[in-house]
């Protein structure tokens, strides 16, 4: 990788509000993530599981003669019964992919201890991707969603869509926590995303359970999940130990970082939640990219992560 793509730390945001500027700004590094050379590889934390990125959806063309050699999964039966002559469907292959990004704002998202908010790398992982999708032709979509409300943009390619998707992540504000919502995102995702799509789903996965799996499983068999885990430190460890006041949904909590006992519960308690989250993943066959708010560099841990450390990258900023 170049050195601009090595240095692109200085280029990500910092802070604890998403600057929809800088989200424009990605864009010259969106030819580090070749998205079309992507392949599938699950990370140390899902397994060592790889399968086949299943590639552009296909749209039927026509119908013709059956000849020797031809797929007989494409047989069109109901010609094949009418004429009495072998037939098999024709496809043709969709200029643009689908591909739709995940945002999580919710209020949990907007927390951070070191460079920047997970909110903020949300948003910049989304717009970087969203970016790479379209300078290649890719229609490109979004859902972002906090505790209350989401924006639901479907498929476009261009530009102004790309735009439009960073306009949208700007002007997202934090709302009061509420159960249930990543449940009811996911069975919303399920509805929306047509068959041959690539999600990305952005998120700090707090309250993926079951219910969150079966809903995505049923994407899964039709489309590609890449899903990126936004977490900061503080949640993995307490901070030195001390006495430390927390505010958690209007409420005051006081913690004393130097009960050993604590202290281990506490981290033992994050690594069964990054346990869960891959064992979820790992059955619905989907990676599972770990990111951090302190990460030096996002882009390099993005691209290995999907696989395209290897690839040779494009030139073309779109």
């Amino acid at each position: 990788m170049s050195r601009s793509a090595r240095s692109s730390d200085l280029q990500f945001s910092a802070g604890a509000v998403i600057d929809a500027a800088n989200l424009v700004r990605l864009r010259a590094l969106s030819g580090f993530l070749p998205l079309h050379r992507q392949r599938k590889i699950l990370n140390d934390l899902s397994g060592s599981h790889t399968s086949a990125v299943r590639g552009r959806g296909l749209d039927y063309a026509e119908v013709r003669a059956y000849q020797p050699g031809d797929d007989i999964r494409a047989m069109d039966w109901r010609v094949t019964a009418r004429t009495g002559d072998a037939h098999i469907k024709v496809f043709k292959e969709e200029r643009e992919r689908p591909v739709i990004i995940v945002c999580d704002l919710r209020s949990g998202m907007h927390f951070g201890t070191r460079h920047a908010f997970k909110s903020v790398l949300a948003a910049d992982l989304a717009a970087l991707l969203a970016w790479a999708a379209s300078n290649h032709g890719d229609r490109v979509g979004a859902l972002l969603f906090n505790d209350e409300d989401e924006t639901d943009l479907r498929p476009k390619t261009g530009r102004k869509q790309v735009l439009q998707i960073i306009n949208a992540l700007a002007e997202a504000k934090p709302q009061p926590y509420r159960t249930g919502r990543m449940q009811q995102m996911c069975r919303h995702l399920r509805r929306v995303v047509r068959p041959g799509s690539a999600v990305y789903f952005i998120s700090d996965f707090a309250g993926f359970d079951d219910e969150c799996e079966r809903q995505l499983f049923d994407l899964t068999r039709h489309s590609d999940l890449i899903a990126l885990q936004v977490s900061d430190p503080l949640e993995a460890s307490l901070p030195p130990p001390g006495v430390y006041q927390f505010a958690w949904q209007d409420k005051k909590h006081l913690v004393n970082a130097a009960d050993r006992r604590l202290r281990q519960q506490y981290e033992d308690a994050w690594q069964q939640r990054r346990d869960d989250l891959s064992a979820h993943m790992l059955r619905l066959k989907s990676p599972l990219l770990a990111l951090t708010t302190d990460m030096a560099d996002p882009l390099t841990a993005l691209r290995n992560g999907l696989g395209l450390s290897g690839s040779r990258t494009s030139g073309r900023r779109g």
